[in-house]
């Protein structure tokens, strides 16, 4: 066990836990959350997206080639990939400062994801690890969001 936690890429790690904490103390301060009765449902939503980017950056390539590959065989299939590619990429200028959060959180995933990968951990145990100190970083944001106003 020891062995276990001495190999972890700390670094990489704290990292993906510090950004994770921005983003929740974000979503705790965003002025929509003191707009609404319920917002535990944003944190729920906050949550599922973070373990989506583990999910995500823990799938295997082949899983995801198989996907891509098998929709993009006919003409007709490709040019609604175009369409559907252009119309996200106009989203992404209009919402770039949304989307520069969303890149951060992915480069921090990737990065804790890569030195994983490294080290020798298999993809389940990335995930758990991944997932752990996302929703860990996440859940340490809003509760000092939370704690901050409070006082």
């Amino acid at each position: 066990m020891m062995f276990f936690v001495k190999k972890l890429p700390w670094t990489s790690l704290l990292l993906l836990l510090f950004t994770n904490s921005v983003f929740g103390w974000l979503i705790a301060a965003s002025e929509w959350m003191s707009k609404t009765d319920r917002p535990w449902l944003f944190w729920l939503m906050g949550a599922g997206y973070v373990v989506l980017i583990a999910l995500a950056l823990t799938a295997p390539l082949t899983l995801l080639q198989t996907v891509y590959g098998s929709w993009i065989k006919s003409d007709t299939r490709a040019f609604m990939s175009v369409i559907i590619g252009a119309f996200l990429a106009v989203l992404i200028l209009c919402w770039i400062n949304v989307f520069i959060r969303i890149l951060v959180l992915l480069s921090a995933g990737a990065l804790a994801r890569l030195d994983l990968q490294v080290a020798g951990y298999k993809e389940w145990q990335a995930f758990v690890i991944l997932a752990v100190f996302s929703l860990t970083g996440f859940g340490l944001g809003i509760a000092g969001q939370q704690g901050f106003m409070s006082n």
